[in-house]
């Protein structure tokens, strides 16, 4: 009896922290879809900040819709497992997990007034993602349609949808020191994090900052 009381006293308890998120669901409208962006303290995320156009806070982008009765965010990581697909589907409480992804800021931000016929598009082209077996592109400049960086997946899933609202040219930059020496060139071609965030039709919801455990 009392180990049952302990466990539902436990249960609640992480319920109620996990409402307690800085980030809420609220701000979501279920007929949208949203682009997510986080900021992390993890090697990665320090990196990818450095490349960003102008929003040092943003390091990592999916895409967010509401399907299967919750809230979905779909990305490109590196996996962990060598032979897993590249592509993560997970839940928006996942993707924004303050403490296992070492976040230090997030924001939301919706694709403005998509039409029935764009909103199919986006939702098409997702499922043909997850029919294939991506790959993370550690040069960010493969020509393979199956290796692709969290940015660039964001902007081939959008230039489906509308070429025209979301069109995106990639910037190029001169490259020094250790980077030049990983990627084998001294120059890089590429889709920054924050790029969409320039764009007339995305437009930003909300965004949070806070002090993560493993802050800089």
């Amino acid at each position: 009896m009392f180990f049952l009381i302990g466990a539902i006293l436990c249960l609640m308890f992480v319920r109620c922290n996990k409402s307690n998120s800085p980030i809420k669901i609220n701000v979501l409208d279920k007929d949208k879809c949203y682009l997510v962006f986080r900021g992390t303290n993890t090697k990665e995320g320090i990196i990818a900040e450095e490349f960003n156009l102008f929003n040092t806070k943003s390091s990592h982008v999916g895409i967010c819709v509401f399907q299967n009765s919750k809230w979905t965010v779909y990305h490109v990581l590196n996996p962990k497992v060598k032979d897993d697909t590249a592509l993560i589907r997970e839940d928006f409480d996942d993707f924004f997990d303050i403490d296992e992804e070492s976040l230090f800021s997030a924001s939301i931000w919706v694709l403005k007034d998509l039409s029935t016929e764009e909103f199919s598009k986006l939702l098409k082209k997702l499922r043909d993602y997850e029919q294939l077996k991506l790959k993370f592109d550690l040069t960010f400049a493969s020509n393979d349609p199956t290796k692709l960086y969290c940015s660039e997946f964001v902007c081939n899933v959008l230039k489906k949808v509308n070429k025209e609202k979301f069109s995106f040219s990639p910037s190029k930059i001169k490259l020094k020191g250790l980077h030049s020496l990983f990627l084998g060139k001294d120059s890089l071609e590429y889709y920054p994090v924050d790029i969409f965030q320039c764009n007339q039709n995305i437009e930003l919801v909300k965004e949070w900052s806070f002090q993560s455990l493993n802050a800089h």
